[in-house]
Parts: structure tokens; C-alpha cells; sequence
């Protein structure tokens, strides 16, 4: 039987080195900008369809100024209202959760929401930032939100 001679170095580089490449691209995933809005709970009041949204701003700034262009569709999917919500300021790295009376109906009425646009969405220095680009959307309720 002859002895094989085998180079150990670049095997014990090559571990530590593809290990920390994983490392620097989750966090990588994990700095994407993002500004979440969740759909968390409607709930039916004596004034109509209460809903209650949660915002999570990752978008790396304080929105200082931001509304969100909701549209209102019926169980069949047809227009039913739109609705303009003035949320500010949301904070960088911080939840914020808002209530709103969306309708003056129940909300068994509402079938869908669609966040249609963010017309306002500006940074403390004035800037605008696009934040259409940074959204995503969920809904907890029974009510589906999309963007």
C-alpha cells in the first residue's frame, strides 16, 4: 500500500472562507430596504370597518412624511371606495400600528385591498423615496391586501 500525501492547507482554507461567504450574504439579505404593511385585524364597530395596520419601516430612513393609497374592492372584486391614510412619521427600524375606519359598512363587505400607490414618501431632509419599491404586503385578517 503506498501513502498518499494530502495538502490539508487548502482544505482548511476553503471551509472557513465558504462559511463567511454565507455569513456576509444572509446578512446582506437581511439589509435589503424594506417597508412592510400589514393588514393585522379588521373588526366591525358602530361607525363601520375598523381596520388595524401595522407598518415595519426598513427602509434605512425616517419617513417623516408618508401616505398610502389604499383601494376598497367588494367580495366580487368590484371598486367599492378609495382611501387616502396620512401615516408619520415611521420611525427607521420601528413598528408602527395605526387604526382606521376604512368603511362605513361592515367589513364583510370588503373583499380585497389594494395598496394602489404611495403618492407621499419623504425622508426628514425633504427627499423623496421610492417607496413602491421598497413595499411589501401581507394581511393577517381574512381580507387579502396586494400591492
Amino acid at each position: 500500500m503506498v501513502g498518499r500525501i494530502v495538502d490539508w492547507s487548502a482544505r482548511i482554507f476553503v471551509v472557513p472562507f465558504f462559511s463567511a461567504a454565507l455569513v456576509v450574504a444572509a446578512n446582506a439579505a437581511q439589509e435589503q430596504p424594506v417597508l412592510e404593511i400589514e393588514l393585522n385585524k379588521l373588526e366591525d364597530t358602530d361607525e363601520g370597518c375598523r381596520s388595524v395596520f401595522l407598518f415595519t419601516n426598513r427602509t434605512g430612513h425616517e419617513l417623516n412624511r408618508f401616505r398610502v393609497d389604499l383601494i376598497l374592492f367588494d367580495a366580487a372584486g368590484v371598486y367599492k371606495k378609495q382611501v387616502l391614510l396620512d401615516m408619520a412619521p415611521l420611525y427607521e427600524n420601528k413598528k408602527t400600528i395605526a387604526s382606521f375606519l376604512l368603511d362605513e359598512g361592515p367589513c364583510a363587505e370588503i373583499g380585497s385591498i389594494l395598496v394602489n400607490d404611495i403618492p407621499w414618501c419623504e425622508d426628514g431632509a425633504g427627499n423623496s423615496v421610492e417607496c413602491v419599491q421598497l413595499l411589501q404586503v401581507r394581511s393577517r385578517s381574512g381580507v387579502l391586501l396586494e400591492k
